[in-house]
């Protein structure tokens, strides 16, 4: 993610908007930073039910909810681009859920680094929630 400066500016942005996602009713139930090595681009994971419900067939929807939380939060460095959406049920929300929990409402900064869970190998990750 860069100097450390911006790394704690990236997490802090992301905890409050998570919390502007559960303030707005889309509770994720996953919000991870995850490095992907092929591009070497962190992107923000968010995962959860309210985000399934429409993910699949209404997606502009659910990036709209992002787009949403984040106009109200105003974070000098997170933009829509650097959030990803995923189904709740998908190989890497569920993998990083058998290793990490929070509990549904809990907020955390586990770093992990060069793991392997269910075949999907992570190099590098910060989990902010996990449910």
């Amino acid at each position: 993610m860069g100097e450390a400066a911006l790394v704690e500016n990236q997490v802090a942005d992301a905890i409050e908007f998570v919390r502007g996602l559960d303030a707005q009713g889309d509770n994720p139930t996953l919000a991870v930073w995850y490095l992907y090595d092929d591009a070497n681009e962190w992107r923000l994971i968010i995962a959860g039910p309210t985000f399934d419900a429409v993910l699949q067939k209404q997606e502009p929807i659910a990036y709209q909810k992002i787009v949403e939380a984040i106009s109200k939060l105003k974070p000098t460095s997170l933009a829509v681009s650097d959030v990803k959406l995923l189904n709740s049920k998908s190989a890497l929300p569920t993998a990083i859920r058998a290793m990490i929990s929070t509990g549904p409402a809990g907020i955390s900064r586990a770093h992990c680094s060069a793991n392997t869970i269910n075949g999907i190998f992570i190099k590098e990750m910060i989990v902010l929630r996990s449910a």
